[in-house]
Formats: C-alpha cells, structure tokens, sequence
C-alpha cells in the first residue's frame, strides 16, 4: 500500500505552502488522481486521518479527490 507515503508528501507540500502563506486552517484539500496512476482513492481517503494527524493545519480539512485521465498525481486545490 503506497498510499500512505504518497498521500503523507503531498500533505507535507500543502503544509509547507501554508505555512509561507500565513494560513492557519485549511478547509479542504483537493487532490487529482490519474486513472492510469495505480492509486486507490478509497484507501487514500481511508489513510486521510492517520496522516493529517501530524499536521495541525491540516487536522480539520476534507479532503476531496478527483480521478482524471492519465497517470498523475497532483494537488490542485487547497481552501483556507
């Protein structure tokens, strides 16, 4: 299961962004999942919990993803 190493770097990188820009809180995330990318949402969901828990800006946020076509994996909204 390499969900939870990718899902914990991409919420080390948002909550670096935050940080720089001075956000407190987030109220969502959104994450673009390539079809082809070989990565499940529903365990990345699953894992959502265990991985936020060491970020304390994160800790409230939902998180949303959104399959596309192709093999990516890209953060393409955080709210605040």
């Amino acid at each position: 299961m390499h969900e939870l190493g990718i899902l914990y770097k991409a919420l080390e990188q948002v909550n670096m962004i935050a940080i720089k820009q001075h956000i407190k809180k987030l109220k969502h995330i959104t994450l673009e999942i390539g079809d082809a990318s070989g990565y499940v949402p529903a365990f990345l969901y699953k894992l959502y919990p265990i991985a936020r828990e060491k970020f304390p800006i994160i800790e409230n946020a939902e998180l949303i993803i959104r399959t596309i076509p192709g093999r990516g994996f890209t953060i393409c909204e955080i709210g605040y």
